[in-house]
């Protein structure tokens, strides 16, 4: 089979902080592209969202992600609350408050997969979803490169000529194979072999016949028989 391999951006438009799932943007550029099994790799071109793959069907997982990941990463700033309920507030807020704690979320969680196609699909498990993680308030769109390297699927021309190489050679080896025990010349029997086994080997190994000597003696028997 012939290897090829395409490269794009998908274009994700958010809603602002959630998931945005991409199973079948993804799906839908795999099947303009006549692969059939490869890799594919994504890679989230920003730093303040991410990639996931996770739960498909219930959608109370991912409202407890978002939970979790609020507690683990606030909002307000950083450290332990004081006795007012103020945190110390992030250096880098140039974009506003959900700006640093954005690029932290980003930063624990992943912004590239590499993920099995096979028949042209996504091979994913069954409650399994690949999502684009939004740590941002407010709504955007996100790109996503998408680089698949893979095998194309066979031609009907490229499928009869491997069967046709695949029978001149078993029909070569069996003519060669005939060829040599049709030989009833000595003579010409043992130059045959020798022309098709490395000459050293021909000579007998302190008096005892090697392995060739007695294939010879085989095939002289059985071209005179």
């Amino acid at each position: 089979m012939a290897f090829a391999q395409s490269l794009t951006q998908l274009e994700i438009p958010t809603k602002g902080k959630g998931f945005t799932r991409l199973n079948e943007r993804i799906e839908s550029w795999l099947g303009s592209k006549d692969i059939e099994q490869g890799v594919l790799h994504l890679t989230c071109l920003h730093t303040s969202c991410s990639l996931t793959i996770n739960e498909n069907a219930d959608p109370r997982v991912l409202k407890d992600l978002a939970a979790w990941m609020e507690a683990v990463v606030p909002q307000d700033g950083k450290g332990p609350a004081d006795a007012q309920g103020q945190r110390r507030r992030y250096l880098h807020d140039d974009e506003g408050d959900d700006d640093m704690p954005a690029h932290i979320r980003t930063a624990l969680t992943s912004q590239t997969m590499t993920l099995s196609v096979q028949n042209g699909r996504l091979l994913l498990g069954t409650w399994q979803a690949v999502y684009l993680w939004e740590h941002r308030q407010l709504g955007s769109t996100r790109r996503v490169a998408c680089h698949l390297i893979g095998e194309k699927p066979a031609t009907s021309t490229q499928a009869s000529s491997s069967q046709a190489t695949a029978t001149r050679l078993t029909t070569t080896q069996t003519a060669s194979n005939q060829t040599l025990l049709n030989l009833r010349n000595a003579t010409r029997l043992n130059q045959q072999i020798q022309d098709r086994i490395q000459p050293e080997a021909w000579a007998e190994d302190g008096g005892n016949a090697t392995d060739v000597d007695l294939l010879i003696d085989r095939l002289h028997d059985i071209s005179d028989s």
